[in-house]
């Protein structure tokens, strides 16, 4: 399974110039690191407590880019806020790390330092199309029609909307009933208290971040 910063990567490169769509080439960097953030939160390794990231539990997932994010929680000197860590984990060379280790997993191709889809996709009962338009229709999905889609669906949506990149999955005549029913999906799904607040922290400091950089 690809990790939601992967995810939210693969939904913002554009096909055609092989990098990161010209709208979030400002902003994705920090959406990336609120990205590995919440899946950290979603596995119980951190909680946030009056604003401050708080480490809970440090065993390596076997994920390398969360247990890159791991290392560098355990080692801080202190307890810092979200937006700190949103802004120390989401520098520019993170966008290409995360490209990278979709290269080495076989859901990318690169050449000349762009990037293209693999078809089939590695995964299970994925393969006639590439991993991100099967992640773009799961996301439509999870909006459009009637259901309660799995929380790692809400999770991506939220970061979608935090990263204002909404349009790169929903026609303009849906945006702005998407828009109202992806605060709904948000709004309503219960993660449990810690972890509900954790994810309305990333996703306040994203928003203030992606303001400021773009």
């Amino acid at each position: 399974m690809l990790n939601l910063a992967e995810e939210l990567f693969l939904l913002a490169l554009d096909d055609d110039e092989g990098w990161i769509t010209a709208s979030a080439q400002n902003t994705l960097r920090y959406g990336l690191a609120a990205a590995l953030l919440a899946d950290l939160a979603l596995r119980g390794k951190i909680v946030i407590e009056e604003r401050r990231i708080k480490l809970l539990e440090a065993t390596p997932t076997g994920d390398e880019l969360l247990d890159w994010v791991l290392q560098r929680l355990s080692t801080a000197e202190k307890s810092f806020k979200v937006k700190h860590w949103i802004n120390a984990l989401g520098f520019r060379k993170l966008p290409r790390q995360v490209a990278d280790r979709l290269v080495a997993c076989g859901v990318l191709i690169e050449e000349d330092r762009r990037y293209a889809a693999t078809v089939p996709y590695p995964a299970p009962d994925q393969s006639d199309i590439p991993a991100k338009y099967w992640i773009k229709q799961s996301l439509r999905s999870a909006v459009l029609t009637v259901g309660r889609p799995e929380q790692r669906s809400i999770v991506l949506l939220s970061l979608m909307q935090g990263c204002r990149l909404l349009n790169l999955i929903f026609t303009k005549d849906e945006r702005k009933a998407a828009g109202r029913r992806v605060q709904e999906l948000v709004e309503g799904e219960s993660f449990g208290e810690a972890v509900s607040q954790t994810l309305r922290d990333i996703e306040a400091a994203t928003i203030a971040m992606a303001l400021a950089g773009g």
